[in-house]
């Protein structure tokens, strides 16, 4: 067989294997824009899975290359003039899952029984009456939250009548990883897809009609970041400095640590900025890649739009298209015995590659406070962290002096167990340079961590620390 025909054959198989794919969607009213783009990512897959970005081909961004935040204090006034056509959008499709959480996870309560979504409500509504600006808050949902997080908006009115307070984005099939063919659950068909990452973003604004709708409300600019991001506050000299630079995509990052090492990083390819994540690092550029003096940034995930810019990339490529990340899972979380299935999905920050003129700023940590485990969670509702008169949470120190926690999974694995081991509240860790639990203890009132604090139950039953003590050093309960 000649290598034309060997080509024509993979092309043929390829097409065969995909039609199943393409009725599955088409019958769940997939649009065609989604059904090309998941093709698209799916052949990359067939072809090898995840492309590696080598050392070769990228280079590090290097200090003063990009600006730093306090660079774009000049241009306040400009972002302040530029309220009236800024939207927010939270990403809100997550659930809380690995915390043991049952819905959304902008629903998990984080400061004085307020959810994520408590604060990011009263955050817009302080905003829109201190600068008089409709400000409209929207929220990318996923199929798993869409219907409790509009449940919980009903009685809620955003700054503008004109924009929904929702969208939803899409979902992809799950593939199974044995028969390449998508994953069938006849008595939990919702386990058959997955949603495709927040880089679906971009084609969800266009296809729920959001993006046409914000640009007819005269909306221009969108700030967008986690729904789980404590630190991702409105930032008015960053939105002036993307309006004076036209700037049509900026991205905030930090500067990586030791402790970031194995995330993804800012690197530079072709004369563009982008992204490599450790997915798409060779085995043998690992080194480099966990290099943090080489290559010193990481993407918190929160950007500034120009939705022009958006809706004239779709005008001049018909899609955005991101690199496939390829998510290895089982069918039934938890169940070792249910199928392997791959799940494709997409990030969002990978765009910035795509925009020309892109831009990166350096922030500090402080913007960056996510709360993906139980150990944040505590810091979060500690005494480390004030809310502010915006309802901004906002670490009380600098964030390298924060206490690292660490808490028995086989005890405060989930929300539940956790609240329930701190009904009166966490202590006070102001003070406290690291605490340690080991074994089932739980925590009364009024109690304060001073330095290192570990503390150790080997009795096999729970151990209660009583309300107003003070603790430092090593703590054995018997």
């Amino acid at each position: 067989m000649t290598e034309r025909n060997e080509e024509q054959t993979k092309e043929y198989d390829f097409h065969a294997r995909f039609a199943s794919f393409a009725q599955k969607m088409a019958m769940d009213g997939t649009p065609a824009i989604v059904i090309n783009g998941f093709k698209e990512q799916m052949r990359r897959f067939f072809e090898g899975g995840q492309a590696f970005l080598g050392e070769r081909d990228i280079s590090p961004v290097m200090d003063g290359e990009i600006p730093e935040i306090g660079e774009t204090e000049a241009y306040r006034d400009a972002g302040y003039a530029a309220l009236p056509r800024t939207a927010i959008i939270k990403l809100n499709g997550g659930l809380g899952t690995s915390m043991g959480l049952e819905g959304p996870k902008s629903f998990l309560p984080v400061r004085e029984g307020r959810t994520f979504l408590d604060l990011i409500l009263s955050q817009v509504k302080s905003m829109r009456e201190e600068f008089d600006a409709a400000l409209p808050l929207v929220l990318m949902n996923s199929f798993w939250t869409d219907a409790p997080t509009r449940r919980r908006l009903e009685d809620e009115i955003n700054g503008d009548p004109n924009v929904a307070m929702t969208f939803m984005q899409h979902r992809y099939p799950r593939i199974r990883r044995d028969t390449l063919a998508p994953l069938a659950m006849d008595q939990a068909p919702e386990l058959e897809w997955n949603p495709p990452g927040h880089g679906d973003i971009y084609t969800s604004l266009l296809t729920t009609g959001t993006l046409r709708r914000l640009l007819l409300s005269g909306y221009r600019y969108v700030f967008v970041s986690n729904s789980d991001n404590l630190g991702a506050g409105f930032d008015a000299g960053l939105l002036g400095y993307m309006v004076k630079k036209q700037v049509p995509f900026l991205m905030e990052v930090c500067r990586r640590t030791h402790q970031d090492r194995k995330g993804g990083h800012l690197m530079k390819r072709n004369g563009r900025l982008g992204l490599r994540e450790v997915a798409q690092c060779a085995p043998e550029d690992m080194d480099r890649f966990q290099d943090v003096d080489t290559y010193s940034y990481f993407n918190t995930n929160s950007i500034w739009l120009d939705l022009k810019a958006v809706e004239q990339a779709f005008l001049t490529y018909r899609q955005i298209d991101l690199e496939p990340i390829v998510n290895p899972k089982r069918a039934i979380p938890g169940d070792p015995d249910s199928p392997e299935v791959i799940q494709l999905e997409t990030a969002m920050g990978s765009a910035i590659s795509l925009f020309p003129g892109a831009q990166a700023v350096v922030v500090p940590r402080s913007r960056f406070s996510p709360v993906k485990t139980i150990g944040d969670l505590m810091l979060a509702m500690s005494d480390c962290y004030r809310v502010t008169r915006r309802s901004s949470v906002i670490c009380r120190t600098d964030w390298r002096k924060l206490p690292t926690v660490s808490l028995d999974p086989s005890v405060y694995s989930t929300v539940n167990n956790f609240f329930s081991r701190f009904p009166e509240g966490v202590p006070s860790m102001s003070h406290c340079r690291g605490l340690s639990v080991l074994g089932d203890v739980r925590f009364q009132g009024d109690i304060t961590l001073n330095g290192r604090v570990n503390i150790v139950n080997r009795t096999g039953r729970q151990a209660v620390i009583p309300s107003g003590l003070n603790l430092s050093g090593e703590v054995a309960l018997a």
